[in-house]
Formats: structure tokens, C-alpha cells, sequence
């Protein structure tokens, strides 16, 4: 190395070191809005159940408000929300089998539940960077990739979408690694999120013979689990009213990121957009199981079986939100890794996107350095030529600065006083009138998801394009062994 480059590296690194350190001071400047202080759903799912626990169901109204009021205390937004209106409750609309591990977190005293949830969210995080970097993503990037994305937004609202992104990545060093029966009983556990969980089982069916029965399997014992914590009535309540009945009470709330929610919010009615929704949905869950194998067979990574599935599973669709879009972050990475050129551009381009929390930098102004270090990190690591690099830092920056001239603002409603809510029928009644309330025409909250977007489309496009290798381009050398780790075997 010559002494010119020895010296723009030294200097590069202090320039990192002093960006880090600031971002550093910059959060711990957030006070009350720290993650491990807000940790908003957590008493959501703490209640689900508590209620289970004693023989009640999780998705009614009554008894989760009334524990939701109970244990919703201290500075945080939630507790001002419960403090001020008597009639709020947020539902937990998860599968049954989510909450069999909440049953026994409850018999615990509330805060130390708490902690224990929050060790476990940060863990499966930890563990999914893990997993990756066992794929032969590299270390630097894959921290990047899932710190805020990941560990902060999970943490922040404490869901349970870490863990199935654990699954996933565990599903992928399966496939990898020949080792199908660990990649089928994973396949399974994504179902965690079923949104992503449908298209992986899917794809293990099609492509995976040998996966076939771990995930049939896994698949049977989360069904079992699911009828001993709320019968075959609760079952089949979650699936023909819970559901429905959940996505069309966000369909405007200015939080959510699929296609219903931006039709609607250019005014079509509430029934095309639910349905224009769905359809999206399977439509993408079809593409990904066609682009999958043939990604897989261009890169010569058998883990895209699952990834790409995934991937498409939060593009679009009826019912989506920030923390379910890191379930493309595994594909993603891949093509930063694997792809060359300009394919490897926009897919460094797209993982600095998707890796930015959008709407929490929006609203906290001490996000706004983390997230150009994570991008920094990101483009650095992938060696982005410098003016290309330079360019995108001040687009991303650029970017959050002009949304941050409008800052967010919602309303908070006052539920109590729309209507009374009977105590037996679905906690989505009540959620309904509340994000009706706290949905608005500003267009700040549609510009917000335009970048996480385009991202996914992008993302998309690249696993579509995907061509076989030439000979000479798929012939190993000793620079990408050393990138990916994977050195030669005898």
C-alpha cells in the first residue's frame, strides 16, 4: 500500500470514529425516547397473555384493555395515551402460538417481563447478524444493515419480528449448508410473522424436497400449540375475524407501508384497496417463487430460496409496517455481496435505505447522524467508488433534512369519547375509530415511505435481472475469499 493511501485510510478512520462518536452522543441525548425505555408493544403483548393465562382470549376487548391500563405507567407516550383516555386498547392480532411465550413471561412481575423481553429482542438481533455473517456476509455490513433497522426499531416498539428474522437467517444458513431439515424447521418458524412465514413455506415445499417434512412437521406442532392456548373457536376467530377485521382498521393509519394504505390514501374505497391489497399480495408471493430459483442458480446461493419469498412478502400487500421491511434485508444483502458493478450500486444504495428507520429519523433529529453512519458504513464496506459514495451520503442526508423542515405531527384521539365498546367483541372495533382519528392528508406522511419504496422496487428489479454467471465470472479468486470468507477447500 502506498504511503498516499495509507494516509486517506487514516484519515477516513478518524473521520468514522468522530461521526460515530457523535451519533453516540446524539442518542443518548433521547432521554425518555430511549428504546429500552419505550418498548410500546410490549405491554401489549405482556397482556395477551396475562389474559390467555387465565383462561380468557386475547383478541376481545375486555380483560387486555383493562390490563393494558394497568401496566401502561411512567413518561412515554403510551402511558400519557392510557393515562388520558380510560377507553384505549391496542389489540395484539398475532397467532396463537406467539403468545404462549408472553403466558409464561406474565406470571413475572411486569417490568422484569420487561427486561427479559428486551435481552431476548436484542439477542435474536445479535443472533441474525450472526447467522448472515455465517453466509459469508461480511461482518461491518451486516451490523450496519440491522443496528438501527433491526435492534433499534424492534427494540423500540419490542416485536416479536426479531425472531422471525432469526428464523429466516437460520433458514438460509440451512439451505446453505445442505443441512435441509434445520432449513425446514426454520421455514416453519417464520411463521412467527406469518406475512413472511406464508411465502418461505412455500418455497421449501416447491424447491426443497428434503425440507418437505420438518416444515409440515413444525409446521403441525405450531397448529397444536396454537389450539391448546385458545381452541379450535379462538383458532378460527383469529383467522375470519381477526385478521380481516385488523388490516382494515389500519387501512388509513399514516404508519403503515402497503399498497392499501397509499390507495387509500388517494381516496379509493375502502373495499378496492383492501382487495387491490391482498391481491398484491399473492401476486408478489408468486414472483418471488418464480425469481427465486433462478436467483439462485445466477448466484450460485441457495439460500435465495428463502430470501427472495421474503423479500417480496413486504412489497406492497394489504398490512405492513416499519418493522416488518427487514425481512428483505437478508436478499439484499446477498446481492451487495454477490452482485458487480451497477447491480451492486443500487443494491448499496437500496441497503443504506432499507437500513434507515424513515419515520423514527423523521420525528427524532438525534437519529439524523446514526443513520449517515450506518450508510457510510454500509457504502465503505461494499467499496463504492468515492464520488458515487459521496453523492449518495448527501442525497440520503439531504433528503432527511428536507423532511425534517415539516416535522411529524398526529392528532391524539380521545376514543372514549366516540362510543362504548362492549367488553366481548374484538379490540379492532375500538383501533379502528382510534387510527381513523389519527389519520391524515398530509403528504409528509406519504413522501416518508417514497425512499423505502423505491428501495424494495429496486431490490426487486435486481432479483428479477439476475443473469447465470459466465465461467470466468463465477472462477473464485483469492480478493473474494477473502471478502466473503469462504476460503477454498482441498
Amino acid at each position: 500500500m502506498s504511503a498516499g493511501a495509507r494516509r486517506s485510510r487514516f484519515v477516513l478512520g478518524i473521520v468514522m470514529i468522530v461521526l460515530a462518536a457523535a451519533a453516540l452522543r446524539d442518542l443518548s441525548r433521547l432521554g425518555d425516547a430511549l428504546p429500552w425505555r419505550t418498548m410500546d408493544e410490549f405491554a401489549d403483548f405482556y397482556c395477551a397473555g396475562s389474559v390467555l393465562d387465565r383462561g380468557a382470549s386475547p383478541y376481545t376487548y375486555e380483560p387486555l384493555r383493562t390490563c393494558e391500563h394497568l401496566v401502561n405507567v411512567g413518561k412515554g407516550f403510551r402511558a400519557k395515551l392510557f393515562r388520558n383516555d380510560f377507553a384505549v386498547a391496542v389489540p395484539a392480532p398475532q397467532p396463537a402460538y406467539d403468545f404462549a411465550p408472553f403466558m409464561a413471561l406474565a406470571r413475572l412481575p411486569y417490568g422484569e417481563a420487561r427486561v427479559i423481553d428486551a435481552l431476548a429482542i436484542l439477542s435474536a438481533a445479535a443472533l441474525s447478524a450472526l447467522f448472515l455473517v455465517l453466509l459469508g456476509i461480511p461482518w461491518q455490513l451486516a451490523v450496519a444493515a440491522l443496528g438501527l433497522s433491526v435492534a433499534y426499531v424492534e427494540l423500540n416498539t419490542a416485536q416479536i419480528v426479531p425472531f422471525a428474522l432469526l428464523a429466516l437467517a437460520i433458514c438460509g444458513f440451512g439451505l446453505s449448508r445442505g443441512r435441509d431439515a434445520l432449513a425446514g424447521i426454520a421455514a416453519a418458524l417464520t411463521a412467527i410473522e406469518p406475512t413472511a412465514g406464508i411465502p418461505v413455506v412455500a418455497a421449501m415445499l416447491c424447491f426443497v424436497p428434503r425440507a418437505r417434512w420438518a416444515v409440515a412437521l413444525s409446521a403441525f406442532a405450531l397448529a397444536l400449540i396454537a389450539f391448546a392456548v385458545v381452541g379450535w373457536h379462538g383458532v378460527v376467530l383469529y383467522a375470519t375475524g381477526v385478521l380481516p377485521a385488523h388490516s382494515a382498521s389500519e387501512l388509513r393509519f399514516p404508519f403503515q407501508y402497503g399498497l392499501t394504505y397509499a390507495l387509500a390514501y388517494f381516496g379509493l374505497s375502502p373495499l378496492v384497496a383492501g382487495i387491490a391489497g391482498i391481491l398484491s399480495y399473492f401476486v408478489l408471493l408468486g414472483a418471488g417463487l418464480y425469481i427465486a430459483p433462478r436467483a439462485t442458480a445466477a448466484l450460485q446461493r441457495r439460500e435465495l430460496l428463502a430470501f427472495i419469498p421474503a423479500l417480496c412478502a413486504v412489497i406492497a400487500g394489504p398490512f405492513l409496517h416499519q418493522e416488518e421491511l427487514c425481512f428483505a434485508l437478508p436478499a439484499l444483502l446477498v446481492f451487495a455481496v454477490e452482485t458487480r458493478g451497477t447491480a451492486r450500486t443500487l443494491s448499496a444504495i437500496a441497503l443504506c435505505v432499507l437500513s434507515i428507520p424513515w419515520i423514527l429519523v423523521w420525528g427524532m433529529k438525534q437519529l439524523f447522524l446514526a443513520a449517515l453512519f450506518v450508510c457510510a458504513v454500509i457504502l465503505l464496506r461494499l467499496r463504492i467508488a468515492g464520488y458515487a459514495t459521496l453523492a449518495i451520503l448527501f442525497a440520503v442526508a439531504g433528503a432527511i433534512y428536507l423532511l425534517e423542515l415539516h416535522p411529524p405531527h398526529l392528532q391524539v384521539p380521545t376514543t372514549s369519547q366516540t362510543r362504548a365498546y362492549a367488553p366481548n367483541e374484538l379490540g379492532q372495533r375500538e383501533w379502528r375509530d382510534y387510527t381513523e382519528a389519527r389519520s391524515t392528508s398530509d403528504f409528509g406522511w406519504f413522501a416518508i415511505k417514497l425512499p423505502t419504496w423505491a428501495a424494495l422496487i429496486a431490490t426487486l428489479a435486481i432479483a428479477a435481472g439476475l443473469k447465470p454467471r459466465s465461467r470466468a465470472a463465477s472462477e473464485p479468486n483469492p480478493e473474494n475469499w477473502r471478502e466473503t470468507q469462504h476460503p477454498p477447500t482441498a
